[in-house]
């Protein structure tokens, strides 16, 4: 297929647009490179790639981007609690409004596909044993909410009663992302753990009852992948959660790990949380109708950030460049 992979150079977009290369796919990238395009450089001679410097926020870089594209994997936007929290303004412009033009672009270059990103985060604070992608919705923070209402958007603008779209449209709610990545973060928490143990030999944990689905960032590519080259009647209109069962984990349990495999360094329990999100996620769904399985778990990602940082001499992990927050939006 001809690709668009809309924030291709960030943290997920780059695996992603690695596998669809590999896979035999024209890609096309369109980021604004707000942090670099460091990302995408063992790929940009590849003959498949055409990158594009562009703000899905303005339409005339969306539908130069489309041109001659069958399918979008939609990736770009501001991602995280933070993040989102810093500009109001900018999260409704980048998250939500920019949806809507983006699916209205999507129509007039006849897209066949949409695949969008959204979270897990939508979920929100639940008591239920496990959440499936029919439970009730309860965001819990603006991220959640401008998640929410781009799934409504694009459902309703691709399937709703008084559209003559035949866009076939899939929502990904990603589990808490970890592992090394070419744009690295170390504002997702078995990341900033691991860094803090690498270079503090210190693992503070803030609560630690609550739960988190976890997935490697290398799985979560691949979901994507699998889901834009799967039969159009099992991924129409879906929504699947992208995660493993096994990596529902206590924040405790995961201080625990990175403890196990980062020499020296001590589990610090602090009773203080600001953050009450907390859910279990079933990722049946997906296994069962897309064959699809996580590879890695939490001490893989672990080993490969500590290795990397070691390799580098990574000492900072507190550089800008490592967090969404920091970044102006707008």
């Amino acid at each position: 297929m001809r690709v668009l992979v809309t924030g291709g150079a960030g943290y997920i977009g780059n695996y992603i647009v690695e596998e669809l290369l590999d896979n035999g796919h024209d890609v096309r990238v369109l980021d604004n490179f707000l942090f670099g395009d460091d990302a995408l450089d063992p790929l940009c001679d590849h003959e498949n790639l055409d990158i594009q410097h562009g703000d899905i926020r303005h339409i005339e870089d969306l539908s130069y981007a489309m041109e001659d594209r069958d399918a979008v994997i939609h990736m770009a936007g501001i991602v995280g609690d933070p993040a989102c929290d810093v500009n109001e303004q900018a999260t409704q412009a980048v998250n939500i409004e920019a949806t809507k033009t983006l699916v209205e672009v999507c129509k007039l270059h006849d897209i066949d596909r949409l695949v969008f990103a959204s979270t897990c985060s939508v979920y929100g604070a639940s008591e239920l044993m496990e959440l499936n992608e029919g439970s009730f919705l309860n965001p819990l923070s603006l991220y959640a909410e401008s998640k929410i209402e781009s799934e409504d958007i694009i459902f309703h603008e691709t399937h709703g009663e008084f559209t003559d779209s035949d866009i076939t449209a899939t929502h990904l709610r990603l589990g808490t992302i970890f592992g090394w990545s070419r744009r690295m973060r170390f504002d997702l928490v078995v990341n900033l753990l691991t860094a803090k143990a690498v270079l503090e030999d210190d693992i503070p944990v803030y609560g630690g009852e609550q739960y988190r689905p976890l997935v490697h960032v290398a799985d979560a590519a691949s979901a994507f992948v699998r889901v834009l080259e799967a039969d159009e009647e099992k991924v129409d209109h879906q929504v699947f959660n992208v995660g493993d069962n096994d990596l529902n984990y206590q924040i405790k349990e995961v201080g625990r790990i990175v403890e196990d495999e980062i020499d020296g360094a001590e589990v610090r329990f602090v009773e203080h949380k600001e953050d009450e999100r907390t859910y279990r996620v079933s990722f049946d769904k997906i296994n069962y109708i897309l064959d699809w399985e996580a590879e890695y778990d939490i001490a893989d990602g672990v080993r490969e950030i500590a290795d990397w940082m070691a390799e580098n001499d990574i000492t900072d992990y507190e550089q800008d460049t490592y967090r969404n927050s920091t970044y102006p939006y707008m």
